[in-house]
């Protein structure tokens, strides 16, 4: 088997504290997982200081973020008015209508399950729901329901078959 050099030492435990499995490592470096374990083992310091910039790095990349919410909050909101924006939505297609309403809501979602709830944030759906009020939805055809279309649809009691 192939000794490791001091840097490939380093980067195993780096990579580890990152999320590497031993199996991963032993298969990249070209060793056994008993010799990653005793890597890992043998220098607990060096484990600990790359650990803790792991999560100082990650505090720092959290704070950057929250650093920009009002900038990101400001730039939805004019996106969503772009968004209800009658003609823009007349002349989107049912795909491109779909995807934005998707991205909107998965990434909503997705912030809502992390962060705590913001009054701006809390609001999203009514907001959502108020735009769609002001915006004739009837105007893109490929939203108005197949009865609406072709009235041959609607049975003799007119309810859409």
């Amino acid at each position: 088997m192939a000794k490791l050099t001091d840097k490939q030492r380093k980067k195993i435990i780096a990579e580890s504290v990152n999320g590497s499995s031993i199996r991963a490592l032993a298969a990249k470096y070209g060793v056994s997982t008993t010799t990653i374990q005793r890597v890992l083992k043998s220098d607990t310091t060096l484990t600990q200081k790359v650990a803790q910039k792991k999560a100082e790095n990650t505090a720092s990349v959290l704070a950057f973020m929250d650093s920009k919410k009002n900038d990101v909050c400001g730039l939805i909101d004019k996106l969503l008015a772009a968004m209800g924006d009658e003609d823009k939505l007349a002349a989107a297609t049912v795909n491109q209508l779909a995807t934005a309403m998707g991205i909107v809501i998965d990434k909503y979602t997705a912030n809502e399950a992390i962060k705590s709830s913001d009054a701006k944030e809390t609001n999203f759906f009514e907001a959502i729901h108020a735009a769609g009020k002001e915006v004739d939805l009837s105007a893109i055809p490929e939203l108005q329901s197949s009865a609406e279309r072709d009235p041959l649809l609607v049975d003799e009691t007119g309810t859409p078959e």
